[in-house]
């Protein structure tokens, strides 16, 4: 029974993961001409969705080792991604909307190649590359667990559909 449920809320997450990653996201920026609108809307996006997938892979966590006599593997898997809904909740996405709003006050101020205010761009850069490299790592373990969910339920019960 603990397995199907984390099947669904692994695929679930997965699923909303790729819709606002690689649909929500790409045709916010490209239908909002304003660049810092467009991402301050991405901005709220992600904090929202934070809020979802920190008590999201609590739960996830909770069932693994709940389950942990049928299955071991979950248990690291969904450590790591409570560390990353952390990571994310607690300090990317928030020093990524900091740093967003310093660097369109200096655009609009007309100091962004001013001492500093250039560097706040490229930290936001730096920081915003960490996180899709963290969401990359978010989707492959996601997609990873839904795969062996998928697979060990089917060989546990051979004629379901």
């Amino acid at each position: 029974m603990i397995a199907p449920a984390m099947l669904a809320l692994s695929a679930m997450w997965l699923g909303w993961t790729v819709l606002v990653d690689f649909f929500l996201v790409p045709a916010v920026f490209a239908t909002i001409p304003d660049f810092f609108l467009a991402g301050e809307m991405g901005i709220q996006v992600f904090s929202r969705l934070n809020r979802l997938e920190f008590p999201l892979a609590s739960i996830l966590l909770a069932l693994a080792v709940l389950d942990w006599r049928q299955r071991r593997w979950p248990i690291p898997v969904n450590v790591a991604l409570v560390g990353l809904a952390g990571v994310y909740l607690f300090s990317l996405t928030p020093k990524i909307a900091e740093l967003s709003g310093a660097w369109a006050y200096a655009e609009r101020m007309g100091t962004l190649g001013a001492a500093g205010a250039e560097d706040v761009q490229q930290l936001h850069q730096q920081y915003h590359r960490t996180y899709v490299a963290l969401d990359t790592v978010k989707l492959v373990l996601l997609a990873g667990q839904v795969g062996f969910l998928s697979w060990t339920l089917k060989t546990r019960n051979p004629h379901a559909h």
